[in-house]
């Protein structure tokens, strides 16, 4: 009898062993890395771009490098090469958002299916001509489905740098979000896809007339009417010097878009740095600075003289536009960056030109009409308070951008949580606070509402909540589990982690719901924090056959397991599990 118990207990624990080593096979083998490519052949003093293609099998996705929570485990790609090559910056691909069943319809950041990884390579000018260049390429990632999370893995894959073949001709690339920062441009990608490039492009051509009002691009209507007042010639003749003028502002735009598309993705890589994401934040600082009066930004002086004395002429229109389209450029660069982020994630010249050429275009269709107008128009009407709140408006919304693309730089997504209280704080001031804009009776009733708004807004963030009721555990322990033993009570336990995205769910919906809150109060309640990968841990999840968290496990009064689920469990399956355990 004693030698059957001792079989049986030898045979439990090597199944469960079995069970937790299938778990650990079953999270490693979530993601493989499918092929690693070079654009071109590694030589001395040169650089080219790493493609590391890797596979999710269906049903499994990982999450994104920059995922919707701070304890969500990012996906992490690393490079180690030799000393004679170094690995740039990792741009990531673009994440999908997924709305999972655990997920109360939120959308999650995520990686599925196929994803590129691309890394810029340098070889330094010494790299020998021959001999082994190994390179390991290490991807660490958290697996979860529909209903479960795995613990954190890792894939490697040992390659030769030297021997590594090219990507095949027309192979789509894929580009960082800048570290996962939705900066502006992301949601336009979305609409080019799902809606198509005429909606899109009509976008990008209205965001180009908006752009008129910048404090940076409305001084160059002046300019404009002197330019185009002192050409001779009728209107024939000024219609056309006036589409060459766009033409020009056009082809500086259309020019960066394609430069982007060719740089082989090393600007996405440059804008994943901190210190040049903070210098960008910086630089939005100033400008905002500029819109609240600090200091003025205007056109260059020697563009205003020489607008009302240039000579006319085709060529001159062209080069005139040219110039603007660089002094205009301080106030746009915030929008402009976001196209710039799209553009290279298309990789596509064509696209690029044609996206920065619809939004030139844009900018500069209002020019047309006022060089048509020049002749009679010899200087604007005053502008008066409205450009002034303009003016800050556009301060706030650079300060406020400023502070997004520090999101990356600061722990914890502590800025994303400032931005909400900063745009109605903001909001607050241009209604009610600020002098502009209050002499005009029309607009003084759009900005009083505007303040109506945020004050709103303002007093519903700082109304303090009282944290709904929550379901208590205990840290899991053999001696809590010996003791309900002995008082033969039921236990409900709990399999949770950190990483764990379907386990928050849990905690905000299936421990908060009232009926099971109190049809749990006969239960011992027990949770085991799996986070940590250390050996206790690995005991306890070999003791109870842990494929995934979360898992719930129902014990009755008698010390048996009367139910161990796997996966999210909503409130009205753990209220009748809980009632079928007596």
């Amino acid at each position: 009898m004693a030698l059957a118990v001792f079989l049986a207990s030898v045979a439990a624990s090597l199944g469960a062993r079995i069970q937790a080593a299938e778990a650990a096979r079953l999270a490693a083998g979530v993601v493989g890395i499918s092929s690693v490519t070079l654009e071109a052949p590694l030589r001395a003093d040169t650089r080219t771009v790493m493609e590391v293609t890797a596979q999710i099998l269906p049903g499994w996705h990982i999450n994104s490098n920059h995922p919707t929570a701070s304890y969500y485990i990012p996906t992490r790609l690393g490079v180690s090469t030799p000393g004679e090559v170094t690995a740039g910056a990792v741009e990531y691909p673009p994440a999908h958002e997924e709305a999972l069943e655990f997920a109360r319809g939120r959308k999650l950041s995520v990686f599925t299916g196929t994803a590129v990884f691309r890394v810029p390579i340098v070889a330094a000018a010494g790299l020998s001509a021959s001999g082994g260049l190994p390179a390991t390429i290490t991807i660490n990632y958290q697996a979860c489905d529909n209903h479960q999370c795995l613990s954190p893995a890792s894939v490697s894959r040992t390659v030769d740098l030297r021997t590594l073949g090219s990507a095949p001709a027309g192979t789509a690339r894929s580009a960082t979000d800048a570290a996962g920062l939705a900066i502006p441009g992301a949601n336009l990608e979305e609409t080019f896809a799902r809606h198509g490039y005429l909606l899109g492009f009509l976008i990008i051509l209205f965001g180009g007339l908006a752009l008129n009002l910048t404090p940076c691009v409305y001084p160059l209507i002046g300019v404009t009417i002197a330019y185009f007042g002192n050409q001779g010639g009728g209107s024939r003749r000024v219609l056309i010097l006036a589409l060459l003028y766009v033409l020009g502002i056009a082809t500086m735009f259309s020019g960066v878009g394609v430069a982007v598309a060719l740089s082989g993705g090393l600007f996405g890589a440059a804008l994943q740095n901190p210190y040049l994401l903070a210098s960008i934040a910086a630089v939005l600082l100033v400008l905002a600075a500029s819109s609240f009066g600090l200091f003025t930004l205007q056109p260059p002086q020697w563009i205003a003289r020489r607008a009302g004395a240039a000579r006319p002429g085709h060529a001159g229109s062209f080069l005139m536009g040219l110039g603007m389209g660089v002094v205009a450029a301080p106030c746009i660069g915030p929008i402009v960056l976001g196209l710039l982020l799209t553009v290279q994630r298309s990789g596509s010249p064509l696209f690029g030109f044609a996206l920065f050429f619809t939004l030139a275009v844009g900018l500069g269709l209002p020019y047309v009409g006022l060089a048509m107008a020049a002749g009679s128009i010899r200087r604007l009407p005053r502008s008066g308070e409205w450009l002034a709140w303009i003016e800050q408006l556009f301060g706030f919304a650079l300060a406020g951008l400023a502070i997004y693309f520090l999101d990356p730089v600061v722990p914890g997504h502590l800025m994303l949580h400032v931005l909400p209280y900063y745009a109605a704080a903001a909001g607050v001031y241009l209604g009610f606070i600020t002098g502009a804009g209050r002499r005009w009776r029309p607009f003084l009733i759009i900005r009083s509402a505007l303040g109506v708004v945020a004050v709103a807004a303002l007093v519903y963030l700082l109304i303090p909540r009282a944290r709904p009721p929550h379901l208590s555990f205990q840290a899991y322990t053999e001696q809590v589990l010996a003791i309900a033993a002995r008082q033969h009570r039921p236990v409900l336990l709990d399999f949770s982690a950190d990483w764990c995205i379907p386990c928050h769910e849990m905690e905000s919906t299936t421990f908060r719901d009232p009926a099971v809150i109190q049809a749990a109060a006969r239960f011992v309640r027990v949770r085991a924090d799996l986070t940590a990968q250390d050996d206790r841990n690995k005991k306890i999840i070999s003791q109870f056959n842990i494929m995934g968290v979360p898992t719930v496990v129902l014990i009755d009064s008698r010390g048996h397991i009367r139910k161990q689920t796997v996966g999210y469990v909503g409130p009205e399956q753990m209220l009748a599990d809980l009632r079928a355990v007596d």
